[in-house]
């Protein structure tokens, strides 16, 4: 699950919202974090930056990851959100920060730039000596708390659906309003932050159209599955999640609300989620991270 900063929250408003990531590369002893110097404070930090206007967090982390390395990355599991007082004897000002474990593209290749003049690929041990701030200290502790080569899996909530009571047709043909699929093509950027996937669907209009534009985008056909439909069997769901944990694919699965609940409870960890988070909005997700079958971390996707 998502973990946020243990420490008390500082006083004042959120006023600075940034985003970042620790990007790190298979090494021969484990993963290899990037740290970046920055001349202008000349310290040793993990890469971030202010959001844009209108920009998403999990955006503006892949963009400034780009901007800042020119690393493009695959983003994994959440790590803690950070805030801290940024006010420097001015009005109260909360500075926070959301950051993403992600997995640096093979090739990628730094240069030097007016933000970042350094970028070196250390040990986890190393980055513990090198890093200049207590909260870059804390994250790198969550980043090693539990594996990053992890798989995504996506269970996505289709987007806002015309009401019931609004459609003639019947009910598997029921469509999106405007709104859903401004939330369909709202998606596209987020899901391709988790790089190549397969794309599957409830057979339900509504779901296959959530979905429809990131098969356009992306270049990939949207498979049906029927265990992910509204009327399906919950073991139908259940037996589907199973095998795609096992297959170890990445996989985005546009589904219902009602069957989000049974699939997130084929997991032990899923079963927490279910138990303790509200249910997604429309046209949000669950990210399953797996490893060797096993969910490791679950967070949320919101757009």
């Amino acid at each position: 699950m998502n973990a946020r900063s243990s420490a008390p929250p500082p006083p004042g408003p959120i006023r600075v919202r940034a985003a970042g990531c620790v990007v790190w590369r298979p090494g021969p002893a484990g993963p290899e974090v990037a740290v970046i110097h920055r001349p202008r404070y000349d310290d040793w930090s993990f890469p971030k930056g202010k959001l844009d206007p209108g920009e998403t967090w999990l955006a503006a982390a892949v963009r400034e990851v780009l901007e800042e390395t020119g690393c493009p990355v695959l983003v994994g599991r959440r790590l803690p959100t950070q805030e801290y007082d940024v006010s420097f004897g001015g009005p109260p000002r909360t500075k926070r920060v959301k950051y993403w474990a992600a997995q640096a593209v093979a090739g990628a290749e730094f240069r030097p730039n007016s933000e970042v003049d350094r970028l070196e690929w250390v040990s986890a041990a190393q980055a513990r000596a090198l890093l200049t701030r207590q909260t870059d200290q804390d994250l790198l502790e969550a980043f090693t708390a539990a594996p990053v080569d992890t798989v995504p899996v996506l269970l996505l909530r289709h987007g806002e659906a015309l009401p019931r009571k609004r459609w003639d047709g019947t009910e598997p043909e029921r469509p999106l309003t405007e709104r859903g699929r401004e939330e369909a093509e709202a998606l596209v950027p987020a899901l391709a932050a988790y790089g190549d996937a397969a794309l599957v669907s409830s057979p339900f209009a509504r779901c296959l159209e959530t979905v429809l534009p990131a098969s356009r985008a992306f270049g990939v056909e949207i498979e049906t599955e029927r265990a992910l439909a509204e009327d399906a069997e919950p073991e139908a769901g259940r037996a589907w999640l199973r095998q795609v944990l096992k297959a170890g694919r990445p996989v985005v699965a546009c589904t219902h609300r009602p069957v989000l609940p049974e699939l997130l409870g084929e997991t032990p960890l899923g079963q927490a989620v279910r138990a303790g988070r509200r249910a997604l909005a429309t046209g949000e997700a669950w990210v399953l991270h797996a490893r060797e079958g096993a969910v490791v971390a679950i967070d949320r996707l919101k757009v």
